[in-house]
């Protein structure tokens, strides 16, 4: 018994302490669940990966994309995953790796977004301009080439590359004849160009060089008016009797004669409306010898009165309230001899007479004090006025002549409307418009002042117009030309107005198209639309052949860009929809590059000479009398400056003019509003007669619209803006455009 009860105690200590081989501890796991993740283009929720383990662990994700809320633990636990959104159009695939005493993988995978970045591909140009778009070019203010701070025809020629690439078709050139003034718009002969721009030679070869690069030229032609130094006019001066008296409107008593109807030039009208009547003499209207001058200041009705005289000659009073400007002497100043009584002697030596001055610095505000153009009796009274103050003169005999704008630019005279082509001036000018067409030529013709031929009388102008524009085209036919005449008229007035002038000329400036563009870049865009396709149609009605001339602003204007606020977006959006739009596209000197300013301080500051660099070298400053605003032309106005920026406004310029060269639909297409035109969407279609149809669509709102399209968008061939589709439907930022090809 007591063996046995030994062996029962070691078995039970065995037992105790285990006498088998030792135990190995269980290996340590790492498992996660799931071991994919999927998400959504743009999924925002967080989704959870469960880890177990005994063990510590850590994770990181193969991807900056991916985010975890954790990255390691000491035991089972949790993950929270992330994913940004995916704004890329490609699906995309991660992992996330945890890492313990073993390794475990989580997949993670992303759809591609359906919402992508267009981008415009356009056809390539194939060098076959399509378009109508004239660039208006000031010649005096454009490019000098001498260095004699005028712009030249020879400077025009050197920038040919800058007007081509901008997608010209056509210039207008300001006035290239000789002139009085910067401006040339007062022609002194019709018949040669202007020595400061170069000879005829010059002016041909730049014709020829412009037709060579598939551009056209326009000349400006002044048929309301000639300059006062033009020797037509200098010659009806001279003489009463002279045939060129007939190409002017001369009236012996314009106040009789106009109630009675007998001057043409009004064309039936009582009242012109606007313009002067201008005094000259004929014959001896000077005076040698001495003088005795008393002005009576004292009633309502100012006299003066003139005797000859034999006493001692008086100096000029330096004090003086009151001077005569007379002859080579200048301003002489009386002396006030008695209340509102002023004398003086003086020696006499004129050839046109004298005026009465309240001011020796200026003839403004009523200061210049004449009379009516008759000659003065010595020794009685002649009544002055502030008014006509016309010359008062010694005898000889007094005529007036009209001048619409200014005394300097003398009204042309084409006799009874309906015959005007039988007149001495329509003859002679009309020979000058053949000469340029036949021996130079040029393509056709902006006409100025338009209206004022026949003093804004509707059928007058009509019928004027349809005579030129005949004899003209006629012209052109026989110089070989198969196709007519461009001739495109300055009537500045309403479109009801306007569009009447198509029954003279085949085009007239759309005066009101601006301010419909304007209106819908400020966001009320819905009529865009109808007011443009309803200036096509009602100018077509009046001829078949009419061609619809659309511009911003021109030289007589303040700068597209100053009615806009200087807003860049704006000016982006006002050259894409120009662009986009039916008609005959104009654009003014310096527009492309965001001129501003307006003509407050006189019309040079809107006629701003070209900055072709940054440094401004060789920009035509003189052309415009120096009278430039130094501080809008900086480096980054210049064309150097926006020819290297993408993003420029010149970029903007260009590139849309090169898709309307591109593409007929835009070039002459027809223009229908789409689905999508309404409130701040301007949007259309434009479509050739081949068939060919693009869609345009103009977000003019100052926010971001999204626009769903039912058309194919697939081909976006012009954007301006970052614009991105989600599927169908288009994310448009403020004043952002895109035209797709629809083919």
């Amino acid at each position: 018994m007591k063996k046995f009860r030994y062996i029962l105690l070691a078995a039970l200590m065995c037992a105790a302490v285990s006498c088998d081989k030792p135990v190995k501890p269980e290996a340590a796991t790492l498992t996660v669940s799931p071991t994919t993740l999927e998400f959504k283009a743009d999924d925002a929720s967080n989704k959870l990966v469960l880890v177990t383990t005994t063990e510590s662990w850590t994770a990181s994700a193969s991807a900056s994309w991916i985010h975890l809320d954790k990255t390691s633990g000491s035991s089972s636990g949790s993950v929270t995953v992330s994913v940004e959104a995916n704004t890329d159009t490609d699906d995309r695939r991660g992992t996330i790796s945890f890492n313990g005493a073993q390794k475990a993988d989580v997949t993670v995978t992303q759809a591609g977004s359906d919402i992508r970045t267009l981008v415009a591909q356009p056809a390539a140009f194939d060098g076959n301009k399509r378009s109508s778009t004239t660039y208006q070019l000031l010649i005096y203010s454009f490019a000098d080439s001498n260095g004699d701070g005028v712009g030249d025809f020879k400077g025009i020629i050197s920038k040919l590359d800058y007007l081509d690439a901008i997608g010209a078709t056509a210039l207008w050139l300001s006035p290239a004849h000789p002139t009085s003034s910067y401006h040339a718009y007062d022609v002194d002969d019709y018949s040669t160009v202007n020595p400061l721009y170069g000879t005829e030679a010059d002016f041909k070869a730049l014709v020829d060089a412009a037709h060579a690069k598939g551009i056209k030229i326009y000349m400006d032609y002044v048929l309301n008016h000639s300059g006062s130094n033009n020797a037509w006019f200098k010659a009806a001066l001279e003489d009463p009797a002279s045939p060129y008296r007939d190409y002017y409107v001369f009236s012996d008593n314009p106040d009789t004669d106009v109630p009675a109807g007998r001057i043409d030039n009004y064309g039936g009208a009582k009242n012109p409306g606007m313009g002067e009547w201008h005094a000259v003499s004929y014959g001896k209207s000077g005076y040698k010898g001495r003088l005795h001058f008393k002005l009576d200041w004292s009633g309502s009705t100012k006299t003066v009165t003139v005797s000859k005289s034999g006493d001692t000659p008086e100096t000029s009073n330096k004090n003086a309230k009151i001077w005569l400007w007379i002859g080579s002497v200048g301003a002489v100043g009386l002396y006030e001899t008695d209340k509102d009584i002023y004398e003086i002697t003086i020696d006499v030596d004129t050839d046109w007479g004298f005026l009465v001055r309240t001011s020796d610095t200026t003839w403004d505000n009523g200061t210049k004090w004449g009379g009516d153009g008759s000659a003065i009796a010595f020794g009685e009274p002649y009544a002055l006025n502030n008014t006509s103050a016309a010359d008062i003169i010694f005898g000889g005999k007094t005529s007036y002549y009209f001048a619409s704008f200014a005394a300097s630019m003398p009204d042309l005279n084409y006799g009874k409307y309906d015959k005007a082509s039988e007149s001495p001036a329509f003859k002679a000018i009309a020979a000058t418009a053949d000469r340029w067409i036949t021996d130079f030529g040029v393509d056709g013709f902006r006409l100025d002042a338009v209206l004022w031929i026949y003093q804004a009388q509707i059928t007058p102008n009509q019928t004027f117009l349809k005579q030129w524009y005949d004899h003209c085209n006629t012209t052109f036919h026989a110089a070989g030309h198969t196709d007519d005449i461009f001739m495109v008229g300055e009537a500045w007035e309403a479109h009801s107005t306007e569009k009447n002038y198509y029954k003279g000329i085949n085009s007239c400036f759309e005066f009101e198209y601006f301010g419909t563009l304007t209106r819908a870049i400020g966001g009320n865009a819905s009529n865009y639309v109808s007011d443009v396709n309803k200036y096509i149609s009602e100018h077509t009605a009046m001829r078949p052949d009419a061609i619809t001339s659309i511009f911003m602003t021109n030289h007589d204007q303040p700068r597209a860009a100053e009615s806009l606020g200087k807003n860049l977006e704006k000016e982006k959006q006002a050259a894409a929809m120009m662009l986009t739009t039916p008609g005959k596209p104009f654009i003014y000197q310096g527009e492309e590059l965001g001129y501003y300013g307006t003509n407050s301080g006189g019309d040079e500051y809107i006629r701003t000479p070209m900055m072709w660099d940054k440094a401004g070298k060789d920009c035509a400053k003189k052309g415009v009398n120096n009278k430039v605003d130094n501080a809008m032309l900086k480096a980054e106005i210049s064309v150097e400056a926006q020819a290297a920026d993408k993003e420029s406004l010149l970029s903007v310029y260009r590139d849309f003019s090169r898709l309307r060269n591109t593409y007929p639909a835009l070039a002459d297409g027809t223009m229908t509003a789409s689905p999508l035109n309404s409130g701040s969407v301007a949007s259309w279609y434009m479509t050739s007669t081949s068939g060919q149809k693009m869609l345009v669509i103009h977000n003019c709102a100052s926010t971001e619209k999204q626009v769903a399209v039912s058309d194919d968008i697939s081909k976006p061939v012009a954007v301006l803006g970052t614009i991105k589709a989600d599927r169908s439907t288009l994310i448009m930022p403020a004043h952002s455009s895109i035209v797709f090809d629809l083919n």
